[in-house]
Formats: structure tokens, sequence, C-alpha cells
């Protein structure tokens, strides 16, 4: 059977309203008593169960442990923007550094060794073009020449 073929039957089934013609020209009821059902709970009384009770709490407890996971001491983060600063003044060198960055994809912190690109309030780019949120930022120590490879 063609798609052509099914398209006419479907339309034939679905589409004939003559059942309905003498209440087709009827206004919609609209209640004076009640108020008219939200849109999303009029949607929720159709779905047949919810499959994922409790997942969207799950993952909330998950995303909130990872951003405790990444909020560093007072102490750590002063010499973290201390540290940041320096390299800032000295961007155009393109300085050595090691950075310990936290992922909130992954949950877990990753140290490099490298050279930086560019530094601003939001964000540090690696030479290799790689960004890192500064809010991400764990550690960041300006390396003595030759400690890595370019």
């Amino acid at each position: 059977m063609s798609r052509e073929t099914k398209r006419q039957i479907a339309e034939q089934l679905f589409n004939d309203t003559s059942a309905y013609a003498d209440i087709m020209a009827l206004p919609h009821h609209v209640s004076t008593r009640h108020l008219a059902m939200l849109q999303g709970d009029r949607a929720a009384q159709f779905a047949p169960f919810a499959a994922l009770t409790g997942y969207d709490d799950l993952l909330a407890s998950s995303a909130q442990a990872l951003r405790q996971q990444a909020d560093l001491p007072f102490e750590a983060l002063a010499k973290c923007r201390q540290n940041l600063r320096a390299v800032r003044a000295v961007i155009a060198t393109k300085p050595r550094v090691e950075l310990t960055a936290f992922d909130p994809e992954t949950g877990e912190c990753q140290t490099v060794r490298t050279r930086l690109r560019a530094v601003d309030d939001h964000q540090v780019t690696l030479l290799n073009g790689q960004v890192i949120l500064v809010e991400n930022l764990q550690a960041i120590n300006r390396l003595p020449k030759g400690t890595t490879r370019d």
C-alpha cells in the first residue's frame, strides 16, 4: 500500500466530521462557576504515570554537592585571585602556569601546566584556545621558565 493511499484512508477516517454536524456550530462552553484550568495542570491529568519520580530531586542534590565541592575556602580563594592578578599583569609574555580548575560536568578538579593567551574578569584562555571560567579556578601559580613544553 502506497503512502498516498494510506494518507487518503486516514483522511477519510479522521477528517470526516459529519457525525458532529449538529454540534459544530454551537459556541464553546465557558464555565461561570470555575476558572479555566492551567495548560500544565490539564496536561498533567493526562499523564499516565510519573516514570521518573524523584529523578529531578536526585539531579538537584547532585548539582548541589558539585557546587559545594567547587567552593574554595576564603583564604584559598584570596590567594587564587592574587595569583590571577599577578599573571594578568604579565599576560603579554604568555606566562607559564600551573592551574587547577573544577570541571562542573565531571565534578573533578584537573591540574594542567600550560601557557596562557589571555585573562579577563570572567575567563582564562589557554594557549591552545581552551577557555576556563574564573569561577571554576581552584588554584593558579606562575611557573619558572623551562618547566613546561610549549
